[in-house]
């Protein structure tokens, strides 16, 4: 009989120092992601994303960054400026920033649907980067397309 694998979930606070330190090593994190702010691009609990420091971030990339308040948060990078980067959720319609370059701890490489690794190199997730990342004025229109785009692409993907 296989053993049950447990997961826990630790606060995101106790947790980042361990995740600024591994990065620094140059590793890469995989991590679960919690809530429905990049959705319909991740999903709560069901999706995880690869996280790298590699490179400077830059417009649509989807990083790790922390709040003012110390709350660390997964967003994209809707716009860069000189003053930091404007950060959006997939899932909201309230830019936030500017965020400054020292609160970004990383960026999302691609992400895990199941077992199956996505990177945001392939062309449905740039497709779906520059529609969605472009249209922030028009997202509560454009999202029900959206989502039935990536069924149809679900559909497609098990054809194959």
């Amino acid at each position: 009989m296989k053993p049950e694998v447990g997961h826990e979930q630790i606060e995101m606070q106790l947790l980042l120092p361990f995740l600024k330190e591994m990065l620094a090593e140059g590793r890469e994190i995989k991590m679960t992601v919690t809530g429905n702010s990049m959705y319909p691009l991740l999903r709560d609990r069901q999706d995880s994303v690869l996280l790298t420091t590699t490179g400077q971030p830059k417009k649509f990339d989807i990083a790790l960054f922390v709040r003012t308040n110390g709350e660390a948060v997964l967003h994209r990078i809707v716009a860069c400026g000189d003053d930091g980067f404007i950060m959006l959720g997939d899932n909201q319609y309230e830019k936030e920033g500017p965020i400054g370059p020292e609160q970004i701890v990383a960026v999302a490489k691609g992400f895990y649907r199941g077992t199956r690794f996505i990177p945001f190199e392939t062309w449905w997730c740039r497709l779906y980067t520059f529609i969605w990342g472009n249209a922030c004025g028009m997202r509560r229109v454009l999202k029900p397309f959206v989502i039935w785009v990536g069924k149809m692409i679900k559909r497609a993907e098990r054809m194959e």
